[in-house]
């Protein structure tokens, strides 16, 4: 790769265009970029103001001893979750994947990605969520943002005030967010995760 020695492995987006990417998934030398920095820094701060003691890039390993790194694990009364900010593009089955690794290790994971990120994945789970609960056939109601029950995403904005976007064109500041999750009102419904 131009940016480090890592080997690069040719791949084909979802539009069928061929680029190259890293063997490993992510480059090993670049530096965190300014919106996965604030969006840490975000998530950091709003559980510190919550009263919850949060830790940043957690090391794990899942009882069939797949290896895992959180950006933000915490852990409340019967409850071990983490928050995880992609910034870049991640093919579909490399969430998927990263998501029944922390499955495996009783963890719960919500994620935080770009926009562009965002409406990327969104084009692949509506194909899968469309093939796999719907026949190929589009319902009247609509699917919503298309994505998958098992997978909670939502956007992170970091210009101005820091705010999470999910379904039906709503949002919320990181701190409302992480409540909802805490109390049970971020949930998925209608194709969309969302605060109730």
């Amino acid at each position: 790769m131009p940016c480090c020695n890592s080997p690069a492995v040719l791949k084909t987006s979802i539009n069928g265009l061929p680029f190259f990417a890293h063997l490993s998934g992510e480059c090993g030398t670049a530096p965190e970029t300014r919106w996965h920095m604030s969006g840490k820094t975000a998530v950091l701060a709003a559980l510190t103001n919550m009263g919850i003691k949060a830790d940043e890039e957690v090391s794990g390993r899942s009882p069939s001893g797949d290896s895992w790194k959180a950006d933000v694990l915490f852990t409340i009364p019967g409850r071990t979750i983490v928050i995880e900010l992609q910034r870049s593009y991640q093919h579909l089955r490399d969430f998927i994947r990263r998501q029944e690794r922390y499955i495996a290790s009783s963890v719960e994971c919500y994620w935080l990605v770009r926009a562009d990120t965002f409406i990327t994945l969104s084009k692949a789970t509506s194909r899968l969520l469309l093939k796999r609960d719907f026949g190929n056939v589009f319902p009247s109601e609509g699917i919503g943002s298309g994505m998958l029950p098992e997978l909670p995403v939502s956007m992170l904005e970091v210009e101005g005030e820091l705010m999470v976007q999910f379904g039906g064109f709503k949002a919320a500041t990181v701190p409302v967010w992480l409540s909802g999750i805490l109390d049970g009102a971020y949930q998925y419904s209608g194709g969309s995760w969302g605060l109730d």
